[in-house]
């Protein structure tokens, strides 16, 4: 829950229309105690801190009987102190319900209450992120890079063709980009191309662009073709993320022919070689 106000008062059975609900799935009749509690480190929710004190949540009744297969039912209610230090905070309760029955086996259950006093962490999160993505003033060139002379194993494009992607960084504040290799995920593939599921052997170095204001930065694809793929055309997506996961490109990708597999080719002329330095020396 997120908007709560500080020195109000809520109930959630009222405004919600929801109890908290404890079921017995026993054969007997069960007594039992429904109370709130702080949350240690180990059960605490990120982003939240544990209730300064229990009392803020009370359970109406707190104590029902509870017969075979039936279910007890009680109503919550959040009362925040009217205290300016409470506001803009987000706080994780616990509700514990035990059975008080004398001679039986005790059980017990706990759920988790999550509430803010202004916007919660899901929504401020989400602000957050609109915020880095609407301030972004970038270029990334060129939208689609052409490779032709890669192949199998370790390629590096900047070596062998002098090609790689170019970053301007238009802003007057430093700016962070993950760029990594995607699945083709255009409805259409490019003519003559295939779009494999797996492009995990396509790295990009820097894989975390950190840019100066007003800078340029060459990023540039390494590559760890499989030999599966000699001869064969390929395309696939690139994708620009915030650090954070958001993603703020998606239209980029890479097109790369993969020669030929030279292995047997260099075996084939090793036997030829051998072949002629027969002959010559049968015919001395």
């Amino acid at each position: 829950m997120e908007g709560l106000n500080i020195g109000s008062s809520y109930n959630l059975l009222e405004l919600k229309g929801i109890p908290y609900t404890v079921k017995n799935r026993g054969e007997n009749t069960i007594d039992v105690s429904i109370e709130s509690a702080a949350p240690d480190k180990r059960t605490l929710y990120r982003s939240y801190e544990p209730i300064p004190d229990p009392s803020w949540v009370t359970l109406t009744p707190n104590r029902v009987r509870i017969n075979p297969g039936d279910a007890g039912f009680s109503g919550i209610t959040i009362s925040i102190p009217d205290d300016p230090k409470y506001a803009g905070r987000h706080f994780h309760a616990l509700i514990m319900a035990k059975t008080i029955n004398p001679g039986m086996f005790a059980a017990s259950v706990q759920s988790h209450l999550r509430f803010s006093t202004g916007k919660g962490p899901k929504t401020l999160e989400a602000e957050a992120r609109y915020a880095a993505m609407v301030k972004l003033n970038y270029d990334m060139w060129p939208s689609a890079l052409y490779l032709k002379k890669a192949v199998v194993g370790k390629y590096d494009s900047f070596k062998s063709e002098g090609k790689g992607f170019l970053f301007t960084n238009r802003d007057e504040e430093e700016i962070e980009l993950v760029i990594s290799a995607r699945p083709w995920g255009r409805q259409q593939s490019p003519p003559g191309y295939e779009t494999p599921k797996d492009v995990s052997w396509a790295k990009f170095e820097p894989s975390l662009i950190k840019m100066d204001p007003l800078s340029l930065k060459r990023v540039k694809p390494m590559f760890d073709i499989p030999k599966e793929y000699a001869g064969r055309k390929l395309a696939f997506m690139v994708q620009l993320s915030l650090p954070i996961g958001t993603i703020v490109n998606f239209t980029h990708r890479v097109l790369l022919d993969v020669g030929d597999d030279g292995t047997a080719s260099v075996t084939t002329e090793k036997v030829e070689t051998q072949k002629k330095k027969s002959k010559k020396e049968k015919s001395k």
